[in-house]
C-alpha cells in the first residue's frame, strides 16, 4: 500500500475517530485504527467493539492496500508533522510515514484482525437536519449523569412516533427533551425507542455542525448515524426507558418568568454557603421579587433578593443549586418561562425560541433544620 494525504484532512480525520479507540484492552487490534486505500479515497476506521466510527478522505492512492496502525500514536504523528504532503507505505507489518524530511517507521498489526464493518438493516431511518440534532444533543446530554446503576441512563433516548423525533435524557431529578421534525422518515415501522450511549453521541456533537443533515438508522440492536464522509455504529444500551411522559406535568398553577442570567448570578452566589449534603438553596417568590437563600450549618448563610415580574401568593421552593445552574448553562435564551404546581412537584424550564424543548428539575424536599434560612429578622 501507498497513499498520500493532505496533512490537515488526515489530521482531523483521525481526531473523528481516534476517541473510540481503547488504550487498554485484552485485545491489542482494538489500540489500532484500520487504514484501507483504494481509487481516490481512503477509509479509516476504529471500534471499541461497542462503537464503530470510519471516515473518508480524498487521497492519491499509488498502491491499494490495507493496514493498521496504532491510534494514539498515528494522531500524534501527524499532528505534530509540517504542513504538506503525509504519505504512508505498507510493507508486511511495517509501515512508513514520510513528510518533508521527516520519516517514521512504525510496527503494525494484520488488517485482517480487525474487527469487520458491522452491517446494518435498518427498521426505521430518519434524515434530520445537523442543525436539529446538535440543538437536541445539547438540550438534553447535561441530564445524562456521570455513573448510575440504573444502565438504561447512562445514554439518550431516542423515540421516534408517527414520524416524529424525541429526544430524553434524565438521571432521575433533572431532565431535557426535544422534539424534532425530521426532513423525511421511512422504514418498516412508524415506531421505536433506542437507548443510545452518552459517548458515541459526544463524539457525533463534535463531528456535526449547522449546516448539511445527517442520516439516523436504526433496529433493535443498533444505531447509525451518517454523514456524507462520516459513518458512527453503535450497539444500543438494553433495557426499558423510564416513562418520561408521566414525570413531566401537563398544566401548571404558576408561570414566572424570570431573567436567566441575573437568577444564575444569584443562584452561584448562593452556592457558596450551600448545605452540603443536599446542595439546596431556598427561593422565597413574594410579588415582585425572589429571595434566593442558603444555609450551611458549619460556615453561615446567604440571603439575597432579585426583581421579578412575579404578582402571585408568597411561597418557597428549594433545589440543589448544581441542577439550577446546569439548565442555565443549556438554555438559549436569556427570558426563561419557570412553570411550578406545588413546592414538591417537577418545575419546568421553557424558552420561547425553542417551544420544542424543555428542562425539568425535581425540587429539594425542604425541612426547617436542613434548607430554611435563620436570618434572626
Amino acid at each position: 500500500m501507498k497513499v498520500v494525504f493532505d496533512r490537515q484532512p488526515l489530521a482531523s480525520s483521525i481526531g473523528l475517530i481516534q476517541n473510540l479507540v481503547g488504550q487498554v484492552t485484552t485485545m491489542p487490534i482494538l489500540t489500532n485504527v484500520l487504514i484501507e486505500a483504494e481509487g481516490d479515497y481512503a477509509r479509516i476506521s476504529g471500534t471499541d467493539l461497542d462503537s464503530f466510527g470510519q471516515v473518508k478522505l480524498a487521497a492519491r492512492v499509488e498502491a491499494p492496500g490495507r493496514i493498521t496502525a496504532p491510534a494514539r500514536l498515528l494522531a500524534d504523528i501527524v499532528k505534530r508533522l509540517p504542513k504538506g504532503e503525509v504519505a504512508m507505505q505498507a510493507k508486511g507489518e511495517r509501515m512508513t510515514i514520510l513528510c518533508n524530511r521527516n520519516t517514521y517507521q512504525l510496527s503494525t498489526m494484520p488488517a485482517d484482525d480487525f474487527p469487520a464493518w458491522p452491517c446494518i438493516q435498518p427498521e426505521v431511518t430518519v434524515r434530520l437536519r445537523q442543525a436539529d440534532l446538535k440543538r437536541a444533543l445539547h438540550n438534553t446530554m447535561f441530564a445524562v449523569p456521570t455513573r448510575d446503576y440504573r444502565k438504561v441512563l447512562m445514554g439518550m433516548l431516542f423515540d421516534i412516533h408517527d414520524g416524529r423525533l424525541t429526544c430524553v435524557a434524565t438521571d432521575g431529578r433533572k431532565l431535557g427533551k426535544t422534539v424534532v421534525d425530521p426532513q423525511e422518515a421511512t422504514g418498516e415501522t412508524n415506531s421505536i425507542q433506542a437507548i443510545v450511549p452518552d459517548g458515541i453521541l459526544r463524539e457525533i456533537d463534535r463531528a456535526i455542525g449547522e449546516d448539511g443533515e445527517i442520516e439516523l438508522s436504526f433496529t433493535d440492536r443498533q444505531a447509525r448515524f451518517q454523514l456524507s464522509n462520516l459513518t458512527y455504529v453503535s450497539n444500543l444500551i438494553d433495557g426499558e426507558y423510564p416513562k418520561y411522559e408521566s414525570v413531566i406535568p401537563q398544566s401548571f398553577t404558576r408561570t414566572i418568568r424570570i431573567q436567566k442570567t441575573t437568577l444564575a448570578d444569584a443562584v452561584a452566589r448562593a452556592a457558596l454557603l450551600a448545605d452540603r449534603k443536599h446542595h439546596s438553596i431556598v427561593l422565597k417568590f413574594a410579588p415582585g421579587q425572589i429571595e434566593i437563600a442558603a444555609q450551611s450549618f458549619e460556615v453561615g448563610a446567604y440571603e439575597g433578593v432579585i426583581e421579578t415580574d412575579y404578582d402571585g401568593e408568597p411561597f418557597k421552593i428549594a433545589f440543589n443549586h448544581n441542577y439550577l445552574q446546569e439548565i442555565f448553562k443549556v438554555a438559549a435564551d436569556e427570558v426563561l418561562d419557570m412553570r411550578l404546581n406545588e413546592n414538591n412537584a417537577p418545575v419546568v424550564f421553557e424558552v420561547e425560541s425553542d417551544p420544542d424543548s424543555l428542562f425539568l428539575v425535581m425540587p429539594v424536599r425542604m425541612s426547617d433544620d436542613e434548607v430554611e434560612v435563620q436570618t434572626g429578622r
